[in-house]
């Protein structure tokens, strides 16, 4: 698996760390899951609906 760095604005940081920690699950799986799930759906739509940039850094 390849490193992934992005920026999030830390109420987001917040809720993601308070998800991670009630659910025991890892703040990186939970990011992948929901990219993922994002992706798939907006497969669905001719024309996805972008709220935030994203930038990745390779």
């Amino acid at each position: 698996m390849r490193v992934v760095s992005f920026k999030v604005e830390e109420d987001l940081l917040e809720l993601l760390e308070e998800y991670s920690r009630k659910r025991n699950i890892a703040k990186s799986e939970i990011i992948r899951r929901a990219l993922r799930n994002y992706i798939i759906k907006s497969k669905n739509v001719e024309e996805p609906i972008i709220t935030k940039r994203l930038k990745i850094i390779d």
